[in-house]
């Protein structure tokens, strides 16, 4: 339809390209174009009645569209009407804009998309007149077909050169913007309404989406599921208004957006960052060649705080695939007073080498104030030891008892020997029962010779708990927490995560591990246990003291002396001997010394030594000597309630915007839920609410700018020069050596590559696609034979390994 021109000035056209490809053709290039002019002479006629017509096989468009409410394409009044061919056509807009949103909302109810096309500027360089098209419109560029250095298969063919378009001009009278050409017709199917949503230029991730989408990713949502849950809220995938691509593009987007400054600098950014609202936290970091990221230790005033309460016993371990550059992982954990995981602090390590575990440990104990751990347990790696002995001179070294367990049966591969080793391990032997328990099992299994019995026994005083039964261990046995820890690290990290993410979501491991000592120390200090035993009194003191998780364990031992039996006992001086067994148990006896002077226990069963809680042979003597309460010295501090109450933590908690923005969003969508709820029960009260919904997000968007929230960038600091890690390779076997022994091969030839569309003859080869646009090919020994055309039906023989290590042409 031609303009009504009435009210136009005279313009001098200057065309200004709006040309935007086909994001399904986007390494095509643009299709082949023709630019308009004010008589629309190639697409069509004007008919009679006033409407254009079309291609004779085209399909017919509706006159009349429904389009529902729907604020992503415009007005309220224009999404709640009926729009028709004739109502495009006569009206009035007063943006370009506006025109836009109006034919993508039209595009959408029929079955097509819109792509923006040129526009026409005046002398003034203001523009008077806008081409909107049909995505179908053009066809792709025939250079792309002749290609022949493509590494990648064809992408599906999107143009049919359709004619559909609209276009506006501005009425210079009015300052409207009127239609001056509307082709409806299209020389393609149009695509049914279940399809709509699928369309490339329909699919649009909103600002509530992209909120949501990060409180899921925070909250440990892996995309795939998040993708699921939008399709299950929204009844369906296909009423989801994106595809799964969309979102791993998205969520690629931000990922890359935040680390523009390389990935070392974003990471180390970020955790100095933290220091604005933590003082204490701390990072530290080296260098490797050409100034790429080394070592890196990390941690924050809680960590450093719960060290200072809990930092008697320490272990730590090392973890690969947590990372990009599979750098092993260190984690240095411990147990709190509710026998917890808690974690001071983690390590990103160039290499499991000696000096990298020398420095690790040299700032590990700078940061916690040169407070030496009295035990600390590892997997037994030669590494670790040496770095040990190095920096924890007066700490007892433990190996961890699963590692060894699982060791024992690799090794020596007979259930019945892990029994007895187990026993060895773990049973309460003097120092001459194990050396003779020892002798035997060995004696018996006949592994008199065997290396890795001889080498384990060289370290018995770093496993057999006959030698640690006077070191306190916290019942900190096996680096089995540091292995729950990256079960816990599944949640959240993937082997593909960069540095920040790594240490972003480290936190976010940490943060439920804390709050798992919240809901304990609630439960301790509030709630009351029931009591059970016949010692009441002893139970309700150790009830008050004790945090609740031990005061179980110390129930036991309470538990146990109805099967004491007292012996006989001794006085000498100030100190009374107490010789103890249990009923039934004539050969084992303990003795416990109680020093009246002091008020101090000891018992030759080592468990206060060892675990620090009192063992039934003590609870037997206090029965014995009528005590109501639990005496303070039978109470070691790291257990009790109070166990983190006298000391003052100078961490500053202060607000972080971000952080409040998504409290605020949690927030607002509980409230919400309700009013959804009750609107979807039937069609008038969805309306109602629908319409609420509009009208109050369209007052908030006027009132509120929203920018980039798709995640903000870590900007370096001024000292912070330093490229990202070198990838390194991991401990083991290779993945790939076990789980794939011949590689993909081309279907037609069966020589590597991936596939007959994207098959590559060799290094430097100047053919593409071999298989797929072979004429003729046969394969001779170790040769593959190809005979090919080319566009200029020239004859070409390439001859090439089939290992590719050879190329000929």
């Amino acid at each position: 339809m031609e303009s009504h021109g009435e009210g136009s000035s005279d313009f001098s056209v200057q065309w200004t390209d709006g040309w935007s490809t086909d994001s399904t053709d986007d390494d095509e290039g643009s299709a082949a174009r023709s630019l308009e002019t004010e008589e629309v002479q190639s697409a069509a006629g004007d008919r009679e009645d006033g409407s254009v017509a079309g291609d004779e096989g085209s399909m017919p468009v509706p006159t009349g569209i429904h389009v529902a409410a729907d604020t992503e394409y415009g007005d309220e009044e224009l999404g709640s009407a009926v729009l028709t061919t004739a109502a495009l056509e006569s009206a009035e807009y007063n943006s370009v804009e506006e025109v836009y949103k109006a034919y993508v909302a039209f595009a959408k109810a029929t079955g097509f998309a819109v792509r923006k096309g040129d526009s026409v500027k005046n002398e003034e360089g203001n523009i008077v007149r806008k081409f909107f098209y049909c995505n179908r419109q053009g066809l792709r560029e025939k250079k792309h077909y002749e290609r022949v250095d493509r590494k990648r298969a064809h992408k599906a063919e999107t143009r049919t050169n359709c004619y559909a378009k609209y276009v506006v001009y501005l009425d210079m009278s009015s300052r409207k913007w009127r239609t001056k050409t509307f082709i409806v017709d299209h020389n393609h199917d149009l695509a049914p309404p279940d399809f709509t949503n699928v369309m490339a230029p329909h699919r649009k991730l909103t600002d509530g989406d992209k909120a949501h989408i990060h409180s899921m990713h925070e909250a440990g949502f892996q995309t795939t599921q998040i993708m699921g849950f939008f399709a299950h809220l929204c009844g369906g995938y296909r009423n989801v208004n994106f595809i799964r691509k969309d979102l791993y593009n998205y969520m690629d987007d931000v990922r890359q957006s935040r680390i523009v400054e390389g990935d070392a600098v974003a990471a180390i950014s970020y955790l100095k960052g933290k220091t604005e609202m933590d003082p204490l936290a701390v990072v530290k970091y080296s260098y490797c060649a050409e100034k790429h990221l080394g070592n890196l230790f990390w941690s924050d005033g809680h960590m450093q705080y719960d060290y200072e309460c809990f930092g008697d016993v320490l272990a730590f371990d090392s973890t690969y695939k947590k990372n990009l550059y599979n750098r092993p992982l260190v984690i240095f954990s411990g147990t709190n007073h509710h026998r917890q995981t808690i974690m001071f602090g983690f390590g990103l390590l160039e290499d499991e080498k000696i000096p990298s575990y020398k420095w690790l440990l040299g700032y590990f104990l700078e940061v916690m104030q040169s407070k030496e751990p009295k035990v600390v347990v590892t997997d037994g790696d030669e590494s670790m030891k040496e770095a040990i002995r190095s920096e924890f001179p007066n700490a007892t070294h433990r190996l961890c008892s699963w590692h060894l367990a699982r060791n024992a049966l690799q090794k020596i591969k007979d259930s019945d020997f892990c029994a007895a080793f187990k026993t060895a391990v773990y049973g309460y032997f003097d120092v001459k029962e194990f050396e003779d328990y020892w002798a035997e099992v060995v004696r018996s299994f006949g592994l008199e010779d065997n290396d890795w019995i001889a080498s384990t026994y060289e370290k018995k005083e770093q496993w057999a708990h006959a030698y640690l039964c006077d070191k306190f261990c916290a019942g900190l046995r096996t680096t089995s927490r540091c292995e729950g820890i990256n079960s816990s690290l599944k949640k959240f990290i993937k082997s593909g995560n960069c540095l920040l993410e790594l240490v972003e979501n480290l936190d976010r491991v940490v943060k439920d591990y804390r709050n798992n000592e919240f809901i304990a120390d609630y439960k301790s200090l509030y709630t009351d246990p029931v009591l059970t035993t016949g010692l009441e009194s002893l139970e309700r003191s150790a009830s008050k003291l004790y945090t609740r998780e031990i005061f179980f364990e110390v129930k036991k031992q309470i538990e146990s002396v109805g099967g004491m039996i007292v012996l006989h006992k001794d006085r000498f001086g100030s100190t009374e001997k107490f010789m103890l067994r249990k009923f039934r148990k004539p050969h084992r006896v303990h003795a416990v010394l109680y020093d009246r002077g002091s008020d101090k226990f000891e018992c030759s069963c080592k468990l206060w030594n060892t675990v620090g809680i009192p063992c039934g042979h003590i609870f037997c003597v206090l029965k014995e000597l009528d005590v109501e309460e639990l005496p303070d010295r039978l109470v070691l501090k790291r257990w009790r309630k109070n166990a983190k109450s006298d000391r003052i933590s100078t961490i500053e908690v202060q607000s972080d915007p971000d952080r409040a923005i998504r409290v605020r969003y949690g927030a607002l969508w509980a409230a919400c839920s309700k009013m959804c709820f009750l609107g979807a029960q039937g069609s008038e009260t969805y309306k109602e609410v629908v319409n609420v919904v509009t009208k109050t997000s369209n007052e908030l968007e006027s009132m509120c700018y929203i920018g980039n929230k798709g995640g903000q960038a870590h900007p370096a600091g001024n000292d912070i020069d330093i490229g990202n890690p070198h990838i390194i390779r991991s401990k083991g076997a290779s993945r790939g050596s076990t789980h794939v022994k011949n590689g993909r091969r081309c279907r037609r030839n069966q020589f590597p590559g991936r596939g007959e569309a994207t098959a590559v003859a060799g290094k430097g080869a100047g053919i593409h696609s071999i298989c797929n646009n072979a004429n003729q090919c046969g394969v001779v020994g170790n040769e593959v034979k190809v005979i090919m055309f080319t566009a200029h039906l020239e004859r070409h023989l390439v001859l090439f390994d089939r290992d590719f290590a050879e190329f000929f042409a």
